[in-house]
């Protein structure tokens, strides 16, 4: 084998460990991204045309978003009705990147503010936090009519089971969480927050987007694992439990929560 032909097959196979490491990069991409009002007005984030929050809020930080490429929509349900559109791109893993809604000529403009690795900026106890969603959330005062425009038409009540037909957990009333939700935003440390919710959750009967709308104020992989294994016996679709998965960043976490998935599968025959 002559040298020149050595040196070519050396160079091939660089570049395909190169593009090899390349794709297992970006398939391990986790980013967070904030964005936030700049005079209070409450909005919605759609990704890839999904929405994110199941109701409009003028500080949210999504969690978990694990692709090199972001189409954003962010709605904003005022007298204005105005769509931004911007597709964001991610690089790095492990980042948070913010940006505001500025109000000015009488629209709001999407201006990125900064781009620090997690755990750099301030926690805010006044944030929403949810994870990134792959599939739609139903909300409440909202209506799709077509890729563009949006009207304030009724949409489903999150409370609705009437498109459920799968085993039923607990019984009663279906309760809506918005109260729960505003108080437990309020308490400044995450140790309350758990208190509250751990108090509150087993007083009724819920349904799993309820649950995960609760369980997305917490940040820490720990506190959510425990909630969801509280919310078992006090959820109304307990057959759509396992969408709760979607809100563990670890794959430690997601471990424990299908064990217990398992676990309590096993119960059920016995």
């Amino acid at each position: 084998m002559s040298r020149k032909f050595a040196m070519k097959i050396k160079l091939i196979v660089l570049a395909l460990i190169f593009n090899l490491s390349h794709l297992v990069y970006f398939s391990q991409l986790n980013n967070n991204l904030i964005v936030k009002s700049d005079d209070s007005v409450d909005f919605f984030i759609f990704i890839d045309d999904i929405l994110q929050n199941s109701y409009a809020f003028d500080n949210i930080k999504l969690s978990g978003y694990d692709k090199a490429s972001m189409k954003l929509k962010i709605y904003i349900p005022d007298s204005s009705k105005q769509i931004i559109e911007k597709s964001i791109y991610f690089e790095q893993t492990n980042r948070e990147t913010s940006a505001k809604l500025i109000l000015s000529g009488g629209e709001y403009k999407f201006r990125f503010t900064g781009d620090v690795p997690m755990g750099v900026n301030a926690m805010v106890t006044t944030q929403l936090i949810v994870p990134y969603y792959t599939s739609s959330l139903f909300l409440d005062s909202l209506f799709l009519t077509d890729s563009t425009h949006f009207s304030n038409t009724t949409f489903h009540n999150l409370a609705k089971s009437e498109s459920y037909s799968g085993k039923i957990g607990c019984s009663g009333p279906i309760k809506i969480t918005d109260e729960l939700f505003e108080n437990i935003n309020k308490e400044y440390f995450s140790s309350n927050k758990l208190a509250l919710a751990k108090k509150e959750l087993p007083k009724g009967c819920f349904t799993v987007n309820e649950i995960k709308k609760i369980i997305s104020l917490f940040e820490y992989d720990d506190q959510k694992l425990e909630l969801s294994m509280l919310s078992f016996n006090y959820i109304y679709d307990i057959e759509n439990f396992k969408k709760l998965e979607n809100l563990f960043l670890l794959q430690s976490s997601l471990d424990k929560f299908y064990a217990f998935i398992n676990e309590n599968v096993q119960l059920d025959k016995n």
